[in-house]
């Protein structure tokens, strides 16, 4: 018994002194190419879009003067028109998440009531 606590306070000891945390600088060394990657993998990310809020469905008279209106007041997210028979589409926006897209959403639903958040077929 005596044997096996001279043990573990030795072992605890020993555990211990071999958590106390160096400090220090890293180096990471790597080729140009790996950086170059990562960027690329970030554009490609930011250009991705799960989700999108869709303002008009209807004719396309109504639909371009929407998707005017839409270009003039929205000049920081992408709007689109898209045509699924027999109706066209204004869509507005290129969101990643629902989340982000429902975030928007509520300050569409001023201006455009029946607006709605749609998910993209991926």
């Amino acid at each position: 018994m005596k044997r096996n606590l001279i043990t573990f306070i030795a072992f605890s000891a020993f555990l211990t002194v071999g958590s106390v945390a160096c400090y220090g600088q890293v180096t990471i060394n790597q080729p140009a190419s790996i950086a170059e990657l990562m960027e690329l993998k970030k554009e490609v990310a930011r250009n991705e879009s799960a989700y999108q809020v869709q303002v008009y469905n209807g004719n396309i008279n109504d639909a371009n003067r929407v998707l005017l209106e839409l270009k003039n007041s929205q000049k920081n997210q992408p709007v689109s028109l898209v045509f699924e028979s027999p109706n066209y589409k204004v869509r507005l926006g290129s969101f990643r998440t629902r989340l982000e897209a429902e975030k928007n959403l509520l300050e569409i639903k001023k201006t455009y009531p029946a607006a709605f958040v749609v998910g993209l077929k991926q």
